[in-house]
């Protein structure tokens, strides 16, 4: 098992993490208006078994216009290091273009894209437990296999303007699908 979805609505201590109010006074100052959180994940990486979660950008998954701040917020449950598969980021990435995402191991970027970046530069992103990373849905990021022995868990809740209204799936596959764009991975 790699991910658990809409728990915040059967337990109160998760829901109460959620809304926090420190939280909550971050995110709107960078969504600049009221939020609302509109998904919820435990992440699961177990050790020696915790599978790869290859590079994308959340806003590839979400049925909002590219024009909608989503900002993440994945807060560790217990240490997650270079060895037990922290999540990697590709800095200022998110002030760019949207990427096309395949379905290949993942609903993805293709590998070969990020390797051709110039000046691609991964970052590891490693937090103590109850450490937390609030993170733009446009920039790429990834977590590659959990080949330790130790386990890392994180939760993950996504907001967006209480006043976002959603589009239609073809729209979002638009922008990150590649029907119909010539391109292949």
């Amino acid at each position: 098992m790699r991910k658990l979805i809409a728990f915040v609505q059967v337990e109160p201590r998760l829901d109460a993490l959620a809304q926090h109010p420190k939280l909550i006074a971050v995110l709107q100052t960078l969504i600049v208006e009221p939020v609302r959180m509109f998904q919820d994940m435990a992440l699961l990486k177990p050790p020696k078994l915790g599978r790869e979660k290859p590079w994308h950008q959340d806003h590839a998954y979400f049925k909002y216009s590219i024009e909608t701040k989503v900002v993440g917020v994945w807060i560790t449950l217990d240490a997650a290091n270079v060895d037990n598969a922290c999540m990697r980021i590709l800095p200022g990435l998110h002030r760019g273009r949207p990427f096309i995402h395949f379905k290949r191991r993942d609903w993805q970027i293709c590998d070969k894209e990020i390797e051709a970046l110039p000046h691609r530069h991964c970052v590891a992103v490693p937090l103590k437990p109850g450490g937390c990373l609030f993170f733009s849905s446009f920039l790429p990021h990834g977590t590659p296999v959990n080949d330790s022995s130790q386990r890392r868990w994180a939760v993950q809740f996504h907001y967006r303007p209480a006043s976002a209204e959603s589009v239609s799936d073809e729209q979002r596959l638009a922008v990150f699908g590649s029907g119909g764009k010539g391109v292949e991975c």
